[in-house]
């Protein structure tokens, strides 16, 4: 971006997701007169974009993703938006799949109609833009691109600060301003707060600050390098030497996700990648188990850097032994296996209320 941009530090990914949007809402519906505004974003858009619609009082109009690319699906972006449209939320990468959503196109659009366009890179704000400039094969995700308005970058993440700290940048200070709270009627005098919070801690601001030096430029792109290849590592392996297991999105970034091969059936059934998940968490690895599609990620950080032989061995591994139950009809579900497998069974007004 340029000198224009600007934000404030925030308690984690969610509250940033959250003050964006009720940025954009202050800020849209007053500059179109919007009664009842509206939000667009992909099935695979963080949770805490549902729980800010839930809270700020916005329609929140999910769109399905490529069935191929597993990224936001444009078309159905198009055909979603409304005179009461306020923002276009996309992911640079997702959570799910780690797929980079097309922010260019997206960034096309919000500037046609006037809209707003928040990119969350809450999980990739402190890796793809140093693959990029590794040269990895990374698109424009940024305030590069003219129609993006705001982004949120979790310091505790990949910025490796403590947890409860984040990032929101906006494109201008206008939209900036609409994100704080003023109440200037109360008797204790003018009531005013720039995020959620009341009070907070300056503490957990400087010690991101110390984090983010003491690493610097020169670590992160270390680190980021590490990790891409790992990652790349783990999914060339996974499609290469484990026929029973297929990728999704490509692997684009750090997150490798992957589920069972529709076309290597064991037993006339998909390989249940929960179960494998639940094996391997015996064996010290943290997968997450995601649903539709029923999948499982590895997101890929410095730990996994030079371990890449050791996962996939025991990947290899677990697999093997869900095979072994699943040819003799063994394969009883346990951990997150049963929990994803009894909802997907389930009619969808229960699984809701839970």
């Amino acid at each position: 971006g340029d000198e224009n941009v600007c934000g404030c530090t925030t308690s984690g990914g969610t509250e940033s997701i959250i003050l964006a949007i009720k940025a954009h809402r202050d800020y849209y519906c007053k500059l179109y007169n919007i009664e009842y505004p509206e939000l667009i974003a992909c099935t695979s858009a963080h949770a805490a974009v549902d729980k800010a619609c839930e809270l700020l009082c916005i329609r929140l109009v999910r769109v399905p993703m490529n069935n191929q690319t597993y990224a936001i699906d444009i078309d159905h972006v198009n055909h979603a938006i409304t005179n009461n449209t306020i923002m276009i939320y996309s992911s640079a990468p997702s959570f799910p799949q780690g797929v980079i959503d097309p922010i260019k196109k997206l960034g096309n659009i919000a500037s046609y109609y006037g809209i707003g366009l928040h990119v969350d890179c809450c999980l990739g704000g402190f890796v793809l833009p140093f693959a990029k400039k590794l040269g990895y094969d990374i698109p424009e995700f940024d305030f590069s691109i003219k129609g993006v308005t705001s982004m949120s970058c979790d310091t505790h993440k990949y910025g490796y600060a403590l947890k409860g700290t984040s990032v929101v940048l906006y494109r201008h200070s206008d939209l900036r301003a609409a994100q704080y709270f003023l109440y200037p009627e109360w008797t204790g005098g003018f009531y005013t707060t720039v995020t959620l919070a009341g009070s907070r801690s300056a503490g957990m601001i400087v010690q991101t600050w110390a984090s983010l030096m003491a690493i610097g430029e020169d670590g992160f792109l270390e680190y980021t390098d590490g990790i891409m290849r790992a990652a790349k590592k783990i999914s060339n392996s996974i499609i290469k030497d484990i026929p029973e297991l297929t990728c999704l999105g490509g692997t684009k970034a750090m997150v490798v996700c992957f589920t069972g091969n529709p076309n290597c059936l064991v037993n006339n059934n998909v390989m249940n990648v929960h179960c494998v998940a639940d094996l391997m968490a015996k064996k010290g690895w943290s997968l997450n188990s995601l649903q539709k599609p029923d999948s499982v990620h590895l997101c890929c950080t410095v730990k996994h850097i030079n371990n890449e032989d050791m996962f996939i061995n025991d990947l290899k591994e677990c697999v093997e032994n869900i095979k072994n139950q699943m040819l003799n009809n063994n394969n009883k579900l346990q951990g997150n296996a049963a929990v994803y497998g009894l909802a997907s069974s389930m009619p969808s007004g229960p699984v809701k209320e839970l």
